[in-house]
């Protein structure tokens, strides 16, 4: 699958139109940066780049579509979360309202929470 910022863009505003995500008050995709990187270190990760936030995807561990949606959702909650409560959503961590919405999120979308 080749993954590029519009198919990152797309998959961002697929799940934007989609609860839980349509009622968090996220921002449109056309607001947020995507970009592709190519670690496997990981599957994605979000961040606040000034007043931008940006959500990379790694195509190197990302290679299927579900991975991908798994993977955007999961950096969508890191972007809520930052929205939200920024002193509790440093990057890459996990507390326990981002388990809370992890765990709503894949029985929504029918995401193996094991894989989020």
């Amino acid at each position: 699958m080749l993954l590029t910022a519009e198919v990152l863009a797309a998959a961002y505003e697929y799940l934007w139109h989609t609860e839980p995500f349509s009622l968090w008050n996220l921002p449109p995709a056309d607001e947020v940066k995507f970009i592709v990187v190519k670690t496997t270190k990981l599957f994605g990760y979000h961040l606040l780049d000034g007043k931008k936030h940006t959500i990379a995807i790694s195509s190197k561990r990302c290679v299927r579509t579900l991975s991908l949606m798994e993977t955007m959702a999961h950096e969508m909650i890191h972007l809520y979360q930052h929205n939200t409560k920024p002193k509790m959503a440093r990057p890459g961590k996990h507390n326990k309202a981002f388990h809370q919405l992890g765990d709503h999120v894949c029985k929504v979308h029918g995401f193996d929470r094991g894989c989020f």
